[in-house]
């Protein structure tokens, strides 16, 4: 074997062996409630998953959501809305039927206010929510986060941040156990049960 093909292995070798090898990343890392993930643009911790109550609406009758609270800070420079075009565009949830969901809406709080935004440097702890059927009552629900990237889009050639969601690639997938509501109220019958986005029993 030529000398200058010894001296290639001899260096490759231990770059594989520190970097894992050849094995391919997963699309879709399994990580634990309360791990720090970086998304690019946000950083997001993800806290625990329960069933509440939340008005819908201008009025006042409430609906039961499936609520996924996390604490999340913006890594830009700019200020980010916390739903649409924002973060809310990097978490999904796992329906039944495999399809990932972005969540129905996203509220926050910072420094004892409410607020739809989440500033650079300033942490929010966040709430996104998923709409429930009333007979619903998920035991667990899959978490997923997506990637955002600092980039040019298909049609313009100016540089911003983009989530990532071609081929279902997450920066981290979690499994959380859904915290009840102390009471759930019963749904009338005859009510169909609602696509939610769940949930595996053991």
């Amino acid at each position: 074997m030529p000398a200058c093909v010894v001296g290639v292995l001899a260096v490759l070798v231990p770059v594989l062996w520190a970097t894992g090898g050849l094995k391919e990343k997963p699309k879709q890392p399994v990580k634990a409630a309360g791990t720090a993930l970086d998304l690019g643009l946000f950083t997001v911790t993800v806290r625990d998953a329960r069933v509440g109550l939340a008005k819908e609406g201008f009025g006042d009758a409430q609906e039961r959501f499936l609520i996924v609270r996390m604490s999340v800070e913006n890594k830009g420079k700019e200020t980010e809305p916390l739903g649409i075009g924002g973060l809310g565009e990097g978490v999904v949830a796992l329906t039944r039927t495999g399809k990932w969901v972005e969540p129905e809406r996203v509220e926050g709080a910072a420094g004892g206010a409410e607020t739809d935004m989440v500033q650079p440097g300033l942490p929010v702890e966040a709430s996104a929510m998923w709409k429930m059927g009333p007979a619903d009552s998920p035991e667990k629900l899959t978490v997923g986060l997506r990637a955002w990237k600092y980039e040019h889009g298909f049609t313009d050639e100016q540089f911003n941040w983009i989530v990532q969601r071609e081929d279902d690639a997450l920066v981290g997938r979690l499994t959380l156990a859904v915290a009840p509501m102390s009471a759930v109220p019963r749904a009338p019958q005859g009510t169909p049960p609602s696509p939610t986005p769940t949930v595996s029993r053991p």
